[in-house]
């Protein structure tokens, strides 16, 4: 399973104007709504919160967020992302502002599916030229073809 498979244009959205994580979040699920991943946004929406509180944080460290969760309210494994023109505090271990926050989305007899996903964005967001080249992507289509690109690289 790509990561890259898992994002097409409408779960991807590029230099937005959001003022912190929860309206982050809240624009994620919408992403991954829209797309039918998610069939219940609200349900889905606490998930991620409540594994966000309980869990701890789940910005991993140079402005980069990847919030996840296991939920019924997910109908098929799905990956949003979203870049900000400004960074948010998202409690990462670095104290940085998140800008770049990719979220996954898998149902709950989807264990697997989803360390899988998760371990191979952290793969793949631990290339600094790809995390530079994501932010600096001017269209969706470029965005997710950077991804696949790097990810076709790296997991040939």
């Amino acid at each position: 399973m790509r990561v890259s498979d898992l994002l097409n244009r409408d779960s991807v959205l590029l230099h937005a104007d959001i003022q912190d994580a929860a309206d982050a979040l809240g624009v994620l699920v919408e992403l991954q709504e829209s797309n039918g991943v998610i069939t219940n946004g609200t349900a889905y929406y606490n998930a991620v919160c409540e594994r966000e509180a309980a869990g701890g944080s789940t910005g991993i460290g140079d402005g980069i967020a990847l919030p996840h969760a296991c939920n019924a309210g997910v109908a098929a494994p799905g990956v949003a992302a979203l870049t900000l023109r400004r960074g948010v505090d998202w409690g990462a271990p670095d104290n940085r502002p998140v800008d770049l926050i990719f979220m996954i989305a898998v149902p709950t007899q989807a264990q697997a599916e989803h360390l899988l996903i998760l371990a191979r964005l952290v793969n793949l967001l631990s290339d600094t030229n790809l995390v530079k080249e994501l932010r600096a992507s001017v269209s969706r289509e470029d965005f997710i073809m950077r991804m696949a690109r790097a990810e076709a690289s790296r997991f040939a």
